[in-house]
């Protein structure tokens, strides 16, 4: 196993200044501090982490607190996130199943045991007071797909109301008037912002909002195929529906085809966040891709600067969704 010392020889400088590298305990040239990493890992050096705490009072330790892992969106947001983390020399730890309040406050005070540096917390389940009072007691945190405004400079979300505009927009220039829409749970946030950003297309196009065709999921393929069931029973003529993520989007797909409805030839589908399975739907997901890889990096960039006591950061600007066109979508005459 490589020593400090072979380092130090490999870098050309001194041990102390190969230390101060590891634990960022003082500023050292850029050129520098590559020649370190350099011979790092050339030799493979290791760097005893539980020893780096005890100098710096950080852990180099990273959670992430989940509700769960049942979305195909989180596969590539955990992979951006222990990539970026990686490469900066901390480590990721991941929860799931925290889907009450006091779950997710279980878990989140069990880091200040754990010693982690910052929680990147996916607040799904959570009001915005009760992400309030979690920050008052436990480490500090980065949102994902939330705001608060207290947090302006560690709230990594996308325009979800830019999004929902996007895939609305779509349809009606197919020449859609009369177009669905399945909402997520009605007290979430992204909820919330994304039917605004499908009333304000409906309305820009003097197209009247209809409250029998919005109908409540709850983001998951079940919640999904059951609102469209419920929509294609209460007798709600639609030619399209626009469904708040992609896994509600694939469970309205089966809902339709077991209802003798093809898509898009007799509705055409829209969905949201351009999970890794929407292109190989049959037929291919219409959808609103969220940057997950670029978010991920973002939050890992924050977590980091909060690990190293920086908390007065820049506010920061949604990211901007983009439409991918499909299959799913016929147009109208």
């Amino acid at each position: 196993m490589a020593t400090i010392n072979e380092v130090s020889a490999l870098a050309k400088v001194s041990i102390s200044t190969v230390s101060r590298v590891i634990n960022n305990t003082a500023p050292v040239k850029e050129s520098t501090r590559e020649r370190v990493f350099d011979a790092m890992r050339q030799l493979g050096y290791q760097p005893n982490l539980f020893a780096q705490g005890l100098v710096t009072n950080r852990t180099r330790n990273i959670s992430l607190v989940l509700t769960d892992l049942t979305s195909a969106y989180f596969a590539p947001l955990i992979k951006s996130l222990e990539r970026s983390l990686r490469s900066a020399r901390y480590n990721l730890t991941v929860s799931i199943e925290n889907t009450t309040y006091d779950e997710m406050r279980d878990t989140f005070l069990s880091q200040v045991n754990r010693r982690s540096d910052a929680v990147i917390l996916f607040p799904h389940c959570l009001s915005d007071d009760e992400i309030r009072s979690l920050r008052e007691e436990g480490p500090p945190m980065v949102l994902l797909n939330r705001y608060l405004p207290e947090l302006p400079g560690q709230c990594i979300q996308i325009d979800n109301a830019l999004g929902s505009r996007f895939a609305v927009e779509h349809l009606i220039q197919q020449g859609h008037r009369h177009i669905a829409c399945i909402t997520g749970i009605s007290n979430n946030p992204e909820t919330t912002e994304r039917l605004a950003g499908y009333r304000k297309s409906l309305k820009q196009h003097g197209i009247p909002y209809q409250t029998k065709l919005v109908v409540e999921g709850d983001f998951t393929v079940a919640g999904g195929y059951d609102a469209a069931c419920r929509l294609l029973a209460g007798n709600k003529p639609c030619s399209a529906i626009f469904a708040s993520n992609d896994q509600m989007a694939a469970g309205a797909m089966k809902a339709l085809r077991e209802n003798g409805k093809r898509v898009p030839g007799d509705i055409s589908l829209v969905g949201f966040d351009d999970v890794e399975y929407a292109g190989l739907l049959s037929p291919s997901l219409t959808t609103v891709r969220q940057p997950v890889e670029e978010m991920g990096h973002k939050a890992a960039e924050i977590a980091i600067a909060l690990s190293q006591g920086k908390t007065d950061l820049p506010a920061l600007t949604p990211f901007t969704p983009t439409l991918v066109i499909r299959e799913s979508v016929a147009s109208v005459e």
